[in-house]
């Protein structure tokens, strides 16, 4: 490899470049065939789309599969970026055909895909920081440019290239810049999921493209050319297919390395779907009644205790209602559940739009009501007073409600279902009524007539 710095860039006459030097006996002409050009920067555009998509997903991955994804994410976008650059070399037309060295070749390619490994790696950490992304981006930049550098060594042409140093390290400079955007994406991209996050992983790939396809043709721009120089006669590589082809041939395989990747994601987040819903269907078995379809007395037990904490910090009163099957014992079994679950229809239509409602035992239902004193709870006694008691299977249902008020009749819960419950077998022996000694709707009116609990 002998190359070094020297000369500048003139722009020639109809769209053409020329490199020219400004040394006597350093020149050479050659044109861009934009075609190439335009498929150079599709090729860079998907790299830079899978480096994207790569290191998005690598922070929700496990171990195992995320080092997988590394791997595939790294020769994805490597191989893309190299790519990129022997499409863009060959878009650049010269007086002679283009042939490069294999070995020096293949240590460019591996320069890109050590790059681009060592860039999601950085990704991929839970606590990646500033830090860490600039001096990934330092590593990554250094090595696309590497990968760019040693790539056109590989021509080994003769005499020898040189490069314009302002031009050179312009290239470095977009080399780095780009890498230190891309992975700062990557890592914002993280959080983002679904259309929004397929739009911005787009944009910043085109973003991205532009950046890789200016940091190639700044170095391009940076070459000189002396006159009469020849590739090495004896490299290997050579040929139209290092084009148009070869593009084709990388576009389609970043195309199937991301077909294959969101085949994984998608299956992926089927399993976790699956996973809630199983968890929800034992989150309800355990929390709700299968029968009725309430809360059961465990989800009824949580469910108090924070209403008393609300209850205690707000400073307000809520009631317990203590509603009853008194005759649940003469119920046919074969009935008694299609029985229990019609009186829950019946009592979640007739009490408000709020009020906490579950199954506490075989017989009886817990009802919870946040300012007893509201208007809208006036006439609850009623409604549950008139509650038709004959079910669809001709059984008749015998009710009885006791009730507990917060803070009177207690200031935990194991009290207030006492004091509930207390009430209703005072009801079911004739020491309390519903009704007689009630001559109000009035709720409020209808806990004070109660006996002293």
């Amino acid at each position: 490899m002998n190359f070094s710095f020297h000369g500048s860039l003139a722009i020639g006459e109809t769209g053409r470049e020329q490199c020219s030097s400004r040394k006597t006996g350093f020149r050479m002409t050659g044109y861009y065939d934009y075609t190439l050009v335009a498929a150079s920067f599709v090729v860079a555009v998907l790299a830079s789309y899978s480096a994207l998509y790569f290191g998005a997903q690598l922070a929700t991955l496990e171990q195992a599969k995320a080092r997988l994804w590394l791997a595939l994410g790294a020769l994805t976008m490597g191989t893309g970026v190299w790519v990129m650059h022997f499409v863009g070399m060959q878009a650049y037309v010269m007086p002679m055909d283009m042939s490069y060295d294999l070995t020096i070749t293949l240590i460019s390619w591996v320069a890109a895909v050590g790059a681009s490994g060592l860039a999601l790696h950085i990704i991929g950490k839970d606590r990646a920081g500033p830090l860490q992304i600039v001096i990934g981006s330092l590593f990554m930049g250094g090595g696309i440019t590497s990968m760019h550098y040693v790539g056109m060594a590989a021509m080994e042409m003769e005499p020898g290239m040189r490069y314009d140093p302002v031009l050179f390290s312009a290239s470095v400079v977009i080399a780095v810049g780009a890498s230190g955007v891309a992975m700062f994406i990557c890592r914002r991209l993280q959080s983002v999921q679904g259309l929004k996050g397929t739009a911005l992983q787009l944009g910043a790939a085109l973003a991205m493209g532009v950046a890789i396809c200016g940091m190639h043709y700044t170095g391009m721009a940076a070459m000189i050319y002396p006159e009469n120089a020849m590739p090495a006669a004896d490299n290997l590589l050579s040929g139209d297919w290092l084009g148009a082809p070869l593009a084709l041939f990388s576009g389609v395989l970043i195309l199937v390395a991301l077909f294959a990747s969101a085949n994984d994601v998608k299956q992926r987040r089927n399993a976790e779907i699956q996973a809630l819903e199983e968890s929800r269907r034992v989150e309800r078995k355990a929390l709700y009644d299968s029968t009725t379809g309430l809360p059961n007395r465990a989800s009824l037990a949580n469910h108090l205790v924070k209403e008393l904490a609300r209850s205690e910090t707000d400073k307000h009163e809520f009631a317990v209602l203590y509603l009853e099957v008194a005759n649940h014992r003469e119920i046919p079994d074969n009935q008694a559940e299609d029985a229990i679950a019609a009186l829950a229809r019946t009592v979640r239509t007739a009490v408000d739009e709020g009020t906490y409602l579950a199954r506490h035992s075989t017989s009886a239902f817990v009802l919870l009501v946040t300012n007893p004193a509201d208007d809208k709870h006036k006439d609850l006694y009623q409604r549950l007073r008139n509650l038709p008691t004959e079910t669809e299977s001709g059984v008749t249902l015998e009710l009885r409600v006791g009730q507990s008020v917060f803070p009177n009749s207690g200031r935990n819960s194991r009290m207030l279902m006492k004091k509930a419950m207390e009430t209703s077998e005072l009801r079911k022996l004739g020491l309390a009524s519903m009704n007689e000694e009630v001559k109000s709707a009035d709720y409020f009116e209808a806990r004070s007539a109660l006996p002293e609990t």
